[in-house]
């Protein structure tokens, strides 16, 4: 991430200390764009910039997501998506003990409910499993929606008791990977990514469970 650099004006909207205002932002999605400048380092835009520009992840006026997939979604897109896999994520959510709302909340940012979505580190799927760390509970077709999100929380369920029922170690850990946070103290890893990472999924999380008492 040192190398990258990002324009001024899209800088301050995205990962500036505070979000842009209302007026600010003029639509429910903005495109972000991932570009080489003549150097060879890549630029994040709002816009191409040169012909190697491609599309990099969907601004929706307070965070950038998601980390992996197939490009930007629309939010009704989304919501069709989250609605398709709810069965599946309420039926493992029950299974392993591991509130649904959390585990929507990380397949929402790791994948924006994409079944297909592979990062180029190889992670996999709607919870961007990594191959390894499936590989810990058995043999799983990572591209299977069900597969995925189970052996995704049986993971976060074991997070979750590592970390004694911390949700936001436990989110760290399923970013930057357990010894991470236990060699940290046991807090959020300062990694730029973990550091994003937590506060995205924490938030939805708190939306999907407020969501789910009504």
């Amino acid at each position: 991430m040192s190398s990258s650099r990002i324009r001024p004006g899209l800088a301050a909207c995205l990962f500036g200390a505070a979000l842009c205002s209302a007026a600010s932002v003029q639509a429910d999605e903005t495109r972000i764009y991932k570009s080489t400048d003549a150097s060879g380092r890549p630029v994040f835009s709002d816009r191409p910039l040169n012909r190697s520009s491609k599309v990099y992840a969907m601004f929706d006026g307070t965070h950038l997501w998601p980390r992996s997939g197939t490009g930007p979604i629309s939010l009704p897109q989304l919501s069709v998506r989250r609605t398709s896999v709810e069965p599946i994520v309420q039926r493992i959510a029950q299974s392993h003990g591991v509130n649904a709302a959390l585990l929507k909340a990380i397949i929402e940012v790791e994948s924006g409910f994409n079944a297909n979505a592979l990062s180029p580190k190889g992670a996999v799927g709607l919870m961007q499993v990594m191959p390894a760390t499936a590989a810990r509970y058995g043999r799983f077709d990572l591209y299977s929606p069900e597969q995925n999100v189970d052996v995704g929380a049986r993971y976060l369920r074991d997070l979750l008791a590592m970390f004694d029922g911390n949700v936001r170690l436990a989110v760290a850990a399923y970013n930057a990977g357990e010894n991470a946070v236990i060699r940290h103290g046991r807090r959020v890893p300062p990694y730029q990514e973990t550091i994003k990472y937590v506060p995205m999924v924490l938030e939805r999380y708190d939306r999907f469970r407020a969501a789910a008492t009504y």
